[in-house]
């Protein structure tokens, strides 16, 4: 079952985030941080959560977490440059790796989508790192386009 993360369940994606992290976290440790506190995760989904973001979580019978999405919308003005813009950017997605493959990213994705409609929202964006294939995978096979390349040089002693 697929259904929206109250404010006060926030603790409940503690294992989850944790998974996510330590992924990016073991690729790329100068930008991760590993030693976050619960309390500090926490605080983050509950901010998150009080600006307009959604989180959506996936829930075994039993009431487990299978997965989470959270989704922050983005509403930009009009710039000299750029058109004004509403979009939500799925700004992190993870499945227990226990309960991958059995189309869970697929299910949050698609109830992310069913919120959008309903909220005049008509595109959505992720970044997604190059070492991350799953995720690549996830997106492209819900029909998203790579929008371009994202560049990186750590400068050395």
């Amino acid at each position: 079952m697929i259904r929206f993360l109250r404010a006060d369940e926030v603790e409940k994606l503690l294992p989850l985030s944790a998974q996510v992290n330590a992924l990016h976290e073991a690729e790329h440790p100068e930008q991760y941080r590993g030693d976050a506190t619960p309390e500090e995760v926490m605080g983050f989904f509950t901010h998150k959560l009080s600006e307009g973001a959604q989180v959506f979580v996936a829930e075994g019978p039993e009431g487990a977490l299978k997965g989470f999405l959270l989704a922050v919308p983005v509403v930009r003005d009009a710039s000299p440059f750029l058109h004004p813009v509403r979009h939500v950017e799925l700004d992190q997605i993870c499945v227990d790796e226990r309960c991958r493959g059995q189309g869970i990213g697929k299910a949050l994705i698609d109830a992310m989508e069913a919120w959008m409609r309903e909220n005049t929202f008509h595109e959505w964006k992720s970044m997604v790192h190059g070492f991350n294939a799953p995720s690549q995978n996830l997106m492209s096979g819900q029909g998203a386009e790579v929008l371009g390349l994202r560049y990186r040089k750590v400068l050395g002693d």
